[in-house]
């Protein structure tokens, strides 16, 4: 009877347990409902969802994040074809706008989402918007 009882408990933990994480993902909270979720090395975008660790979400940046940097204000990322993170031809540069008076909604977040197919614009749009980040390589 007790040896019942402690499997009915492990196998509820353990239900519990997966259900409270994300299992296989990474996801770095970035205000906002945006997240940068990993799920390996080469598929890491920038996803809106209303909560941590869910399978439902909106892309935001289709692309692979190579690098980022954050603030309350605003969101830069570089970004590229996975299988080719040194070809400049491949790179992308994006803004999201990343202050709102409440949380916006997706498509308000997709519609402050600005993307450069150069570095040269992105860095004028840094400079015009006073943004003080610097772009961050993930590991």
């Amino acid at each position: 009877m007790k040896k019942g009882i402690v499997s009915i408990l492990t196998l509820l933990i353990l239900v519990i347990s997966l259900n409270s994480c994300c299992i296989g993902a990474k996801e770095d909270y970035l205000g906002n409902n945006i997240y940068l979720s990993e799920y390996d090395n080469v598929d890491r975008r920038i996803i809106y969802q209303t909560e941590s660790c869910t399978n439902r979400g909106v892309v935001i940046i289709p692309m692979t994040v190579l690098e980022i940097a954050h603030n309350d204000k605003w969101i830069i990322v570089k970004t590229g074809n996975g299988n080719r993170k040194t070809e400049v031809e491949y790179f992308k540069y994006w803004a999201i706008k990343n202050d709102y008076d409440k949380i916006p909604d997706s498509k308000t977040v997709k519609r402050n989402t600005t993307e450069f197919a150069n570095r040269q614009d992105f860095d004028n749009f840094v400079i015009e918007n006073t943004i003080e980040l610097e772009l961050n390589k993930i590991d």
